[in-house]
């Protein structure tokens, strides 16, 4: 019998990744730029990768109807981004208030938020809410291969509004690529980004018969090899360069992420199926609180005229988020469990 407790385990450890990453704690720990890049930056696209698996794996390996999986998967990323959107909103609203901003300009700030790039570190589920659908569309019609060469497409530009964004400095390019980045906040979403991640899981879905061989546990080794090492040159190339967004994007994620998780699809742990199922829930729900968290937490020390600690705001964080999870998924109080598992 599969079991997933090795993509678990990955999810829980990238769930604190994150949080060590939006807390800032990472420039205080020697070789934080290469931290940062080869190692940090890892979670957002193993998440994408992870997602369109689970997704893809419902519809081809346990044969669920195609569009009542899209449903369910939509309704089910629908409720916690709505109700986390709206608590990072009115935190944000406050943030920009006490900076300084207009009414009229803390409006306008919110309904970019809204339409490009979400507050709270929600732009992942956003963008999954965005790109499934749009897979779904040529699932139908059985042209997955069509989705990811498009996707692989859209990547490329985000790359070039990223981490790439020299290649394209000086040219006629770098004004359009700026003129996005400035009413969009970010080139990163579910066209340009999640759209070709979460198909890429889906495409190892459709292939769930072959993952499990041994030969492709050994591509995997290599690619995944391959990949790291790439992503370490991508890292050293553009230190000295000119970057743009959050400088995250890498074209060696398209080896590495797929291989890993491949790998973890095919390691055996041995944790019992609650075990596992909490560890999840905790990733999740902490994935959710610790960005609002985090910023009631500043915005209290700015109150107070205190001085923030990076490390210290991580910590506290990550203990009130598996405190709070641990209380729910042992209590299973509605509706704060359908919320954070």
């Amino acid at each position: 019998m599969k079991t997933y407790a090795a993509v678990d385990v990955a999810r829980f450890f990238f769930c604190v990744c994150i949080v060590f990453l939006h807390s800032g704690a990472y420039h205080l720990v020697p070789g934080e730029w290469y931290v940062l890049h080869c190692l940090l930056r890892l979670a957002v696209p193993f998440f994408f990768v992870v997602t369109g698996y689970f997704w893809g794996a419902g519809i081809y390996e346990k044969k669920r109807d195609m569009k009542e999986a899209l449903v369910k998967f939509e309704k089910r990323m629908l409720y916690p981004y709505t109700v986390f959107s709206i608590l990072n909103i009115i935190v944000a609203a406050i943030e920009l208030h006490m900076q300084g901003e207009t009414p009229v300009w803390i409006f306008l700030k919110i309904c970019r938020s809204v339409i490009f790039y979400p507050f709270g570190a929600l732009w992942y589920i956003w963008a999954c809410i965005i790109a499934v659908p749009l897979l779904y569309l040529f699932l139908k019609r059985n042209r997955l291969g069509s989705a990811l060469i498009l996707g692989f497409l859209l990547y490329a530009m985000a790359l070039l509004m990223n981490s790439y964004y020299f290649v394209i400095e000086g040219t006629g390019l770098q004004r359009i690529a700026d003129l996005i980045l400035k009413v969009a906040t970010s080139a990163r979403n579910g066209f340009t980004v999640g759209f070709f991640f979460v198909g890429i899981g889906v495409w190892l879905a459709q292939n769930h018969e072959m993952i499990y061989s041994k030969k492709w546990v050994r591509g995997a080794w290599t690619t995944a090899v391959l990949g790291y090492a790439g992503l370490v040159a991508e890292t050293i190339l553009i230190r000295n360069r000119t970057t743009a967004d959050d400088h995250s994007l890498f074209l060696s994620f398209i080896l590495l992420i797929p291989a890993l998780v491949v790998l973890l699809l095919n390691w055996r742990l041995s944790i019992r199926k609650e075990q596992s199922e909490l560890i999840r829930h905790i990733s999740t729900g902490t994935y959710f609180l610790h960005r609002f968290f985090l910023s009631v937490l500043t915005l209290s020390c700015a109150a107070a005229g205190l001085e923030t600690n990076r490390m210290l705001n991580f910590l506290l964080v990550l203990c009130l988020c598996f405190a709070i999870c641990l209380w729910v998924n042992k209590s299973r109080k509605e509706p704060l469990y359908s919320l954070l598992k």
